[in-house]
């Protein structure tokens, strides 16, 4: 994109005026991380860098991680100088993703067996807690589901972008749950991403440069579903399960307590040993040792992977009947058993009075019928948001009405 002439004059308002407009500044895209945006709107300024467009927001921590937590008032200044309203930019950190993914961005509130061992699945709920508590890491040390920072992506979502479409860095890559593509079921792959402009892979065909795709590996199926059912958390709040809908924080720490179940090693765990093994032996790995002594979070890549396609496997298992779980929680995989219903006597005619109808019915009927159009309806499910929103005083009263509406089944992110 060419630079106007007066970009000089431009960037000199950034650095006196208050919180100007950006006179460049492209919309954030799907999934997209926060810095990643900022890294291709700087580029779109030959002279500054990310860090010069953070100048004079009051930020003054560097080596922070603002894709992990930007500060409400960075947030609103970002807003002030882009067309983005601060609650877009907030879902594109770690921050935006609380209390669904984890309770908190801070180590010092999110404690490892509460979010771990709440639910149990496989196995019962006490049964080897000594154990579990080994791979416990020290109090203030832990977030569920970070790892060390590093960048993949899919290769061929990279290929299939035009020429001229800028390149990002998706915050769903970034963290171990997810192991794959969900559109094109192959791993993710490492590498290096200058966002807007170059990805350098980690991984290339022999005899090739380091910005040639790597040859996509598929990953099984057990992978590509729970990998589907991992992005739907992420961009819909909710998942289907055998049992009916559950929220996004119920299937992320569901699928948590299932990966520590998988990584408890078979001498502790009795009876249950034999399912477990055939559960690994069934993956074509076995159990990395370091699972034993080490969370999940602390393990390398590849550890994680196999841990992830155990648990997968172990979840399909248990949905389709073909192996036994002991966990009190097991019972959200399954589909709920047909229970009929005796149909009784039928009422005979009554000679009281029928009571008159009330207005009230009226309006129930009516509010039944609003929220069933806004199941299917992008335009049903704003009026209706915006007409319960008017009674909201405090944003708490808002982030509560979300949730109601997402227990409806009702979207709120249409396109």
């Amino acid at each position: 994109m060419t630079i106007p002439s007066d970009a000089p004059a431009a960037h000199t308002a950034l650095a006196h005026s208050a919180y100007p407009r950006w006179p460049l500044h492209p919309q954030p895209l799907p999934g997209e991380t926060l810095m990643s945006w900022l890294a291709r709107t700087s580029a779109l300024y030959s002279l500054i860098n990310t860090a010069d467009l953070l100048d004079g927001l009051g930020f003054e921590s560097p080596g922070v991680d603002l894709d992990r937590y930007t500060p409400e008032p960075v947030l609103d200044a970002l807003a002030q100088r882009s067309t983005c309203a601060a609650e877009r930019l907030r879902e594109m950190t770690l921050a935006g993703c609380t209390p669904w993914l984890l309770d908190s961005t801070d180590p010092a509130e999110c404690d490892f067996d509460t979010y771990a061992h709440q639910f149990s699945v496989l196995l019962p709920a006490g049964l080897a807690m000594a154990d579990r508590r080994r791979r416990a890491p020290p109090a203030g040390m832990w977030l569920p589901w970070v790892s060390k920072l590093d960048t993949r992506a899919c290769p061929l979502c990279i290929d299939d972008l035009d020429t001229d479409a800028d390149i990002a860095v998706m915050m769903a890559h970034q963290y171990p749950m997810l192991t794959s593509c969900t559109k094109h079921h192959c791993r993710l792959e490492f590498c290096s991403v200058v966002p807007g402009r170059l990805v350098f892979w980690e991984r290339t065909p022999a005899g090739s440069d380091d910005h040639a795709s790597p040859i996509p590996v598929p990953v099984p199926a057990v992978v590509a579903e729970i990998d589907r059912r991992t992005a739907a958390a992420l961009t819909s709040g909710s998942v289907e399960l055998g049992a009916g809908r559950v929220h996004a924080a119920v299937w992320f720490r569901l699928l948590r307590t299932v990966v520590d179940e998988v990584s408890t090693p078979l001498v502790r765990t009795g009876w249950w040993a034999k399912p477990l093994s055939a559960i690994w032996k069934s993956t074509g790995h076995s159990r990395p040792l370091r699972t034993s002594w080490v969370p999940f979070e602390q393990l390398r890549w590849d550890e994680q992977a196999k841990v992830l396609f155990a648990a997968a496997t172990a979840i399909i298992a248990v949905e389709n009947d073909e192996m036994a779980a002991s966990g009190a929680d097991a019972c959200l995989l399954r589909p709920r058993r047909y229970e009929p219903v005796d149909p009784g006597t039928a009422p005979t005619r009554s000679r009281s009075p029928v009571p008159a109808r009330s207005a009230w019915d009226g309006v129930i009927a009516a509010i039944d019928a609003a929220v069933a159009a806004a199941r299917v309806d992008s335009d049903a499910a704003r009026s209706l948001f915006g007409l319960a929103r008017t009674g909201c005083r405090t944003e708490e009263d808002i982030d509560e009405l979300a949730y109601a509406f997402v227990e409806l089944g009702i979207r709120l992110d249409w396109d």
